[in-house]
């Protein structure tokens, strides 16, 4: 058995790069660079034939099981649950060498399997599921001069990466999905020699890291899966009990880039706004974790939090389009009242189009800034003896340091909020950035607490940042409203019918939640 360490990368080509010649170009001006840099290169094609059961047995057990045939030799691999956290993949594989192309599951060691597990029954009833087929192209490359004792440098093993680029098919059921995957492998070594080749294949080729294996992929495709993602406000960061700090800001970490990683993948199989705006708001998730634990972070990784911010900073027109979508979408609530005047809904119209494209979207998504980002948070995540460091100054315990935070963003909040009987729509619109830095702190912290008096609590709050959503859409109608030749009667009425309405509920929301006694506090 051995353990996995990889990362993985899925390639923009729709302009048919010559992907191998770009690597070994690569490749060969960092060996004329370093003497210390030595490859090997080939190629062959790769079959794959994948197997469950037909009520997926395998696929519950997180099970992988396949029998692969090269160009001189058959094998059967399973793969056991792993972890997979920004595109790096480590998964138990089991390797078992064959001359038929039908799994034997006998030959797999029997720790593998679950207590009591009926291998002859599971044997009777698994089935072909679906196929890939790809050209491998491999490139075995040694960096760092061994020794002539024992061939290791002062700082250990020399270190060792396969780096794969992969181009072929899945299929089954009749699909068929294109696969243009790059995987580097540590095959021995030190990881940061595996992040380093990395940053360097951002320099040449369109990346982003990729979550779902070809396995999961084809199961995508034999089960018809759509790759819709549910979308739910402010989600909370899942935290072990008796954690301490450094595990609070891990777990926000490895949380976020999951988050991250499974919205560009939903985003890219289905553009919409409303999963560019959940990447936005993770973002945002991730960066307030750098403000919350500021005192205990080296100060030279702050500049994550920077590069966060420039990409917060790249789609803050996410918003606006959203309320320019909700304005004009055939199936929104203003339409029809929006072409009482043939002027506003062509203005509309024009003013969404403004917005930056898709295809304007996904260069950023495969930008070398944006994939460097990326790697820098999966770098610090894995980076254990830094955090431990930075996290023994701190003294307090867990609990009071998410309280003091928690009491700190919600009086800030209340003190504002509470000054008047009555708000308009213009201070409920100015206090949103205050608001969402509430519930943020909330999305780090809350899963410390009891989750009934949690949910209650965050209930009003929810709402109120709902009900100023629905107010910027309003505020954006009145603002197109103004420059009219002409204004409907009717269309003004109903639209300061919909505010007035709508900041009767916000009061309500606001006097709830002002009402209830903090989770944290109880």
């Amino acid at each position: 058995m051995a353990t996995e360490i990889e990362l993985k990368f899925l390639v923009k080509n729709e302009q048919n790069i010559e992907i191998k010649d770009e690597i070994t170009k690569l490749l060969l001006s960092k060996k004329t660079a370093s003497n210390n840099l030595t490859y090997q290169q080939r190629t062959g094609n790769l079959s794959n034939c994948y197997f469950d059961t037909s009520d997926k047995s395998l696929r519950r057990q997180d099970i992988g099981l396949r029998v692969r045939t090269s160009n001189t030799a058959i094998e059967q691999t399973i793969k056991t649950a792993g972890n997979v956290v920004g595109g790096l993949h480590q998964r138990p594989e089991y390797n078992v060498p064959m001359k038929d192309n039908f799994p034997d599951l006998s030959l797999f060691p029997k720790t593998i399997w679950q207590k009591n597990q009926n291998i002859v029954e599971l044997q009777s009833k698994i089935v072909p599921i679906f196929n890939t087929d790809f050209s491998r192209t491999t490139w075995t490359i040694s960096a760092g001069k061994p020794s002539s004792a024992g061939g290791q440098t002062s700082t250990g093993k020399q270190t060792i990466i396969e780096l794969a680029y992969d181009q072929g098919t899945i299929e089954s059921n009749g699909q068929t999905a294109e696969i243009y995957e790059i995987e580097l492998e540590l095959v021995q070594g030190d990881v940061n020699d595996l992040f380093e080749l990395a940053e360097a294949l951002f320099e040449i080729l369109p990346l982003r890291p990729g979550i779902k294996s070809k396995a999961a992929r084809g199961y995508a495709l034999w089960e018809k899966i759509e790759s819709k993602i549910a979308l739910t406000p402010l989600e909370l960061i899942p935290l072990k009990p008796n954690c301490n700090i450094e595990q609070v800001f891990t777990s926000g970490l490895s949380f976020g880039l999951q988050q991250l990683h499974r919205f560009i993948d939903a985003y890219l199989t289905s553009p919409s706004l409303a999963y560019l705006e959940k990447i936005t708001e993770i973002l945002a998730l991730l960066r307030h974790g750098f403000w919350l634990f500021e005192q205990h972070i080296p100060d030279e990784l702050k500049q994550i939090r920077d590069e966060l911010s420039h990409f917060i900073k790249l789609l803050t027109w996410v918003d606006s389009a959203l309320y320019f979508q909700e304005l004009t979408t055939k199936t929104g609530n203003y339409r029809k009242k929006i072409e009482m005047s043939e002027q506003l809904f062509s203005q509309l119209k024009l003013e969404k189009g403004l917005f930056p494209d898709v295809e304007q979207v996904i260069d950023i998504i495969y930008s070398k800034r944006f994939n460097q980002l990326q790697i820098s948070l999966l770098k610090l995540l894995l980076d254990e003896d830094k955090l431990k460091s930075s996290a023994d100054h701190c003294e307090q315990s867990v609990l009071l340091f998410a309280q003091n935070w928690l009491d700190t963003h919600l009086s800030n909040l209340v003190s504002i909020l509470s000054k008047s009987e009555n708000l308009t729509s213009e201070q409920y619109l100015s206090h949103n950035t205050l608001l969402v830095r509430t519930l943020l702190t909330g999305s780090w912290f809350g899963d410390l607490f009891d989750k009934t008096q949690r949910l209650e609590f965050r209930h009003p709050w929810l709402d109120i940042k709902q009900g100023i959503s629905e107010l910027n859409t309003l505020w954006i109608l009145q603002q197109q409203l103004q420059t009219l030749n002409e204004v409907p009667e009717k269309l003004l009425n109903w639209q300061n019918s919909k505010v007035e309405n709508l900041l009767i509920a916000l009061d309500h929301s606001r006097k709830m939640a002002l009402s209830l006694d903090p989770y944290w506090c109880l």
